[in-house]
């Protein structure tokens, strides 16, 4: 998956935004989630047991998943710089999805990356 793909565009003109200085914890591992992220301007790093996993930057999402499965935080995210947040709760989720279904494949296709790397991983010690 190139990494156009993982950019949603769809969040670009937002007006609902909130700005975080570098170094924020926008969320913990094992927290309770209600909201997933859009980052306007910025980088954040993911963080698994204190080990960065992925860094995303502008258009890209995170968070999806708390909304999807209704289970706690498995990742800790932090901000690299200042970073420009649109906070996209259930509601807001589901309005999407039915009014926009490109954002849907783009979200599916986001997911099945994400577990691909995290298989990945998985599997790297049993091959060494």
């Amino acid at each position: 998956m190139s990494s156009s793909s993982r950019k949603f565009g769809l969040f670009r003109n937002a007006m609902k935004t909130t700005v975080h200085p570098s170094g924020a914890t926008i969320f913990q591992e094992r927290d309770e989630g209600h909201s997933m992220f859009a980052i306007k301007r910025g980088r954040v790093a993911v963080m698994v047991g204190g080990t960065t996993v992925d860094v995303l930057g502008e258009e890209e999402l995170f968070g999806e998943m708390a909304l999807l499965d209704h289970a706690t935080r498995t990742a800790t995210v932090v901000t690299l710089e200042e970073t420009e947040l649109v906070e996209i709760d259930k509601t807001e989720f589901y309005i999407l999805v039915r009014q926009n279904p490109h954002f849907a494949l783009q979200l599916m296709q986001l997911l099945s990356e994400r577990l691909r790397r995290a298989d990945a991983l998985y599997r790297a010690p049993e091959d060494a």
